[in-house]
């Protein structure tokens, strides 16, 4: 019932694809909730560029937008504004298992709807435009499709490894590496990338277990950074692990502050037996 009457009350909208009729005002209207904390809604900002549009299933209200991607196996599910609008548009998303990135208030109001299967608390930092030159990293190179493969290796089956890479992310956007005796032991590289919003979200930053402790992570995370500046990007954002007090400390030490907690995990959604 208080699902039911949130909707009446909020007239929600669902959205499966803003290339439809009232498509400027749609995205309009979509676009001025997610900039009221545009860092927290870095991703789904750069969503709606065009070549995510057939990957985008958007719900919103006047006070809030729910957003599943489903251009990744498990989907992504994503939620800004209103609480009590959240959870009356989470109640039109196709249930079924998500990887969600939720705030606090948002994660424990879908609580009679979202199974947790696991979960971990996260840190969303940002590098604002204004934070110190980053010195060039010679070891770090600008990696290509052609290094797909090795990507594919240095990720191989280890438990930390990135679980949001696809290999369109490594032909669309910026990825730097590190070799080490020909072998790839250190990457990172960008989620998404939008040049019209200036706005980039890093991600897929990995090194292998035999190589931490080394300064390859920071090389390469520090190439990617001055990459995307050469680039015009002004909001870098990014996530890690509140419990990761190593990368913490790292990102820190390359100009990032961080700007909210929220909880990331995998879940079924759909009402719970």
């Amino acid at each position: 019932m208080a699902s039911s009457s949130a909707t009446a009350r909020t007239s929600m909208t669902p959205v499966n694809s803003i290339a439809c009729a009232n498509t400027a005002m749609l995205e309009s209207n979509i676009r001025e909730i997610l900039y009221l904390d545009p860092i927290w809604s870095a991703y789904a900002l750069a969503d709606l560029a065009p070549q995510h549009t057939a990957f985008c299933q958007w719900f919103h209200s006047a006070e809030a937008v729910v957003l599943a991607y489903i251009g990744l196996s498990p989907p992504v599910l994503f939620a800004t504004g209103k609480k009590e609008d959240v959870l009356a548009l989470a109640t039109q998303v196709p249930p079924g298992k998500y990887q969600y990135t939720l705030l606090p208030e948002h994660r424990f109001s879908l609580e009679p709807m979202l199974s947790v299967q696991s979960e971990l608390k996260m840190w969303r930092m940002s590098n604002k435009v204004d934070s110190p030159e980053i010195d060039p990293s010679p070891d770090a190179h600008r990696l290509s499709g052609e290094d797909l493969d090795s990507v594919i290796t240095l990720f191989a089956d280890h438990a930390d490894r990135p679980d949001s890479f696809h290999r369109r992310q490594l032909e669309a956007g910026p990825f730097y590496g590190a070799y080490h005796e020909e072998e790839l032991v250190a990457v990172a590289g960008v989620h998404v990338l939008s040049e019209s919003g200036s706005m980039a979200a890093i991600g897929n930053v990995f090194t292998h277990p035999a190589h931490r402790g080394q300064g390859f992570g920071r090389k390469v995370s520090a190439q990617l950074i001055r990459g995307l500046r050469s680039m015009g990007i002004q909001t870098i954002v990014l996530n890690v692990a509140k419990e990761n007090y190593a990368a913490v400390h790292l990102y820190q030490g390359l100009g990032f502050q961080i700007h909210c907690g929220y909880y990331e995990g995998l879940g079924e959604l759909g009402a719970k037996p």
